[in-house]
């Protein structure tokens, strides 16, 4: 009999599961609201744009979400450096207890705790899994112990464009990876690669800090460039892109092109499209 209700509860949380994944998908993805980083060097949840990341709704009194604490670690491990940025909201009220949890699983992927984000998405149980694809909008949603869920995360990472560090080793600027991917501690974490290009005492890690340098910087030109070509048939879109890199990647040189692209779109077209007269570049 035990065994019979079980099955049942199972394939109605697989129903569930189904719906869950139906009712959000292709919607714009609702807004992160973070009470504060468990983990240290989060990511900017506000530039999250051309990024696949996945939140999930968790806490440490969830049987069934420490259960998955392997699989996820697993997930974060393999995609990663593809570009996936993998968020925990815990849904504790104590960010010690939360703490203590996360070091003694060795938990190794972003965790904060949450503040009215599961609100923001409708969350009814525990664990819940939102995969979200690099365009923002909810690609799936459900529990993480579905087969569905690893498809729709490789699915949404195959479809986005290629990640600013894909491929890189960043060796011992490992740490500096979330920041590096964009956002308001960009710049501070560049300069401090930068600033082991000339350490005499360690040649090959001043050869690395270089390469890895070399590598962002041509991307991002790269990105520029191809940014130039859509502006001839696409100004407004050129432009919107334009301010993506420079919020993104503002601070160091090789993006003053953006920059410099940005002000002139708005002086030539910005009195005849508000969009345009309405952002700024500073």
């Amino acid at each position: 009999m035990e065994a019979r209700r079980y099955r049942i509860f199972l394939l109605f949380l697989l129903l569930l599961s189904t719906v869950s994944a139906g009712g959000l998908a292709g919607k714009n993805a609702a807004e992160i609201t973070i009470r504060e980083w468990v983990t240290e060097n989060p990511p900017d949840i506000q530039s999250l744009s051309d990024r696949v990341y996945v939140l999930e709704f968790w806490a440490t009194w969830c049987h069934s979400c420490v259960q998955n604490i392997p699989k996820l670690k697993n997930i974060n491990d393999k995609y990663q450096d593809k570009g996936l940025t993998f968020i925990a909201l815990s849904q504790d009220k104590s960010i010690e207890e939360v703490r203590r949890f996360v070091r003694d699983k060795g938990i190794d992927y972003n965790v904060a705790i949450d503040n009215g984000t599961s609100d923001w998405f409708g969350i009814r149980g525990y664990p819940t899994v939102v995969v979200v694809n690099h365009d923002g909008k909810v690609a799936w949603q459900g529990y993480p112990w579905s087969e569905e869920f690893a498809k729709a995360i490789e699915k949404a990472v195959s479809a986005a464009p290629t990640p600013l560090l894909a491929g890189i080793d960043l060796g011992p600027f490992r740490h500096l990876r979330e920041p590096l991917w964009g956002g308001a501690e960009f710049a501070k974490a560049y300069r401090k690669i930068e600033s082991r290009t000339n350490n005499q005492k360690k040649p090959e890690i001043s050869t690395q800090a270089r390469q890895i340098l070399l590598i962002i910087d041509k991307r991002i030109s790269r990105k520029i460039s191809k940014t130039d070509q859509l502006c001839r048939t696409d100004p407004v879109q050129a432009y919107k892109i334009y301010v993506d890199i420079v919020a993104k990647y503002d601070g160091i040189k090789v993006v003053e092109p953006a920059k410099a692209a940005c002000l002139e779109l708005k002086k030539r077209y910005g009195p005849k499209n508000p969009l345009l007269a309405a952002n700024t570049v500073e």
